[in-house]
Order: structure tokens, then C-alpha cells, then sequence
């Protein structure tokens, strides 16, 4: 079983060094990590991320996956004004 760890930031003024102290505050064990280039578009869908879906493509049944932040790594583009 993997330790998996997806990191990413919205754009690249923005730095995982916060995501970087809670995942070692977690005390994560040899994570597999899983970090996007920063500036990946935050209008991309989740699964057009290129580490993310690499990361589902690692991933085992009985893998844990850790993202130090949920609400930026996996939230879709807002489409309502389009």
C-alpha cells in the first residue's frame, strides 16, 4: 500500500510550502508524490490535470491518497457564467 500525495497551487506566484509543513505535520511515510506545475490552470477539470491523472493512474485499491488542500486540488472550473 502507497502513501499518495497530490500537491498544486493556482497559479505560479503561489507556493506548496504551506501544503509542504501540514504534510509534514501529518507525518506522511514515504509519500508517492503527485505535484502540478504551478499555473495549472484552475479551469481545468480535475481530471484534465496532468499530475492528478497520473495519480489515478498510480493509485491501488488500498492506497491512501492526502491532499494538504482539498478545496483548491479537486474543485472544478466555475462554468455558470459561460
Amino acid at each position: 500500500m502507497a502513501n499518495l500525495v497530490y500537491k498544486r497551487v493556482s497559479t505560479d506566484q503561489q507556493s506548496t510550502a504551506r501544503q509542504n509543513l501540514v504534510l509534514d505535520e501529518a507525518g506522511i511515510e514515504d509519500p508517492v508524490v503527485f505535484e502540478e506545475d504551478p499555473g495549472t490552470s484552475s479551469r481545468l477539470h480535475p481530471l484534465q490535470r496532468p499530475k492528478f491523472r497520473e495519480l489515478l493512474t498510480y493509485a491501488r485499491p488500498g492506497d491512501t491518497c492526502t491532499s494538504p488542500r482539498c478545496s483548491a486540488s479537486f474543485a472544478a472550473p466555475d462554468t455558470s457564467s459561460t
